[in-house]
């Protein structure tokens, strides 16, 4: 068992403020805590395992979460976290959670983050970070989601559509600095979708969430480098992602009707 407390890798939104002590996790207060406390016990109460479960908190204020035990990719992802087979697992376990967080009113709960969420919103509640530093794998199967900071009403499709940014990934194959193999993003695109339940008819409502997403995403990345958050602006400046950004939407625009295709 762990003793002592050490700081989490992964994920850049805490700055290492999330750290493991035994077999919990303590987590700094945010505007979202009490939202995020009232959905996970709600997952708890429901039987979702695919959750950590919330503990309480400690002498800091901290929150107390369980530590899910298991493998989570970060950055250059390993190959093994981008094997085809794995998005099977992954959809069935987005699919899982919106099940469970169906008959849970965010209504009646404050404090949601809302800056990445849904703006149309939902009756539901989406995770809205799935990315693969997020998501804990057993054996090679994705089993549980963390780091609910950004869940928020939402529609469910609007959690596959933050998934597929990096899961597929939809970036120019010339600009994927965190993927190096090849992968055929388009295909990835058609078996997560089919994984999760997707039909034919429901095809042209994901794309176009897609690039909703995409468009809200990279304009909260903008604002936030105008406000001058350092995290964002090392990585959008000196990693000339403004440049890869314009790559990417245009990459995606030119590949819209194959991804309605990739469904169909």
């Amino acid at each position: 068992m762990v003793t002592g407390e050490g700081p989490l890798t992964g994920g850049f939104g805490n700055l290492g403020a999330v750290v493991r002590v035994g077999d919990t996790i303590r987590r700094p207060p945010r505007q979202s805590t009490l939202a995020v406390r009232a959905l996970l016990l709600h997952l708890e109460d429901y039987g979702f395992d695919g959750a950590p479960r919330y503990l309480g908190t400690d002498e800091q204020g901290r929150e107390v979460l369980t530590f899910v035990d298991g493998d989570v990719p970060i950055p250059p992802y390993p190959h093994w976290a981008m094997a085809d087979g794995v998005l099977d697992s992954l959809g069935e376990l987005l699919r899982r959670f919106h099940e469970a967080v169906a008959r849970f009113d965010p209504a009646a709960v404050p404090g949601w983050e809302l800056d990445w969420a849904d703006p149309l919103g939902g009756a539901t509640i989406c995770h809205n970070d799935v990315f693969p530093e997020n998501v804990v794998f057993r054996d090679g199967r994705a089993v549980a989601l963390i780091d609910f900071d950004m869940a928020a009403p939402g529609r469910p499709f609007w959690d596959l559509a933050v998934a597929t940014q990096e899961w597929m990934p939809l970036h120019a194959p010339d600009a994927r600095p965190d993927h190096s193999f090849p992968l055929d993003a388009l295909a990835r695109f058609g078996r997560l979708a089919h994984a999760y339940g997707i039909d034919a008819a429901e095809a042209v409502e994901l794309v176009d969430i897609v690039f909703a997403e995409r468009e809200q995403a990279i304009g909260n990345i903008r604002r936030e480098v105008e406000l001058g958050d350092p995290v964002w602006t090392e990585r959008w400046l000196a990693g000339e992602e403004e440049a890869r950004a314009a790559i990417d939407d245009a990459w995606l625009a030119d590949h819209r009707e194959a991804l309605v295709a990739a469904i169909t």
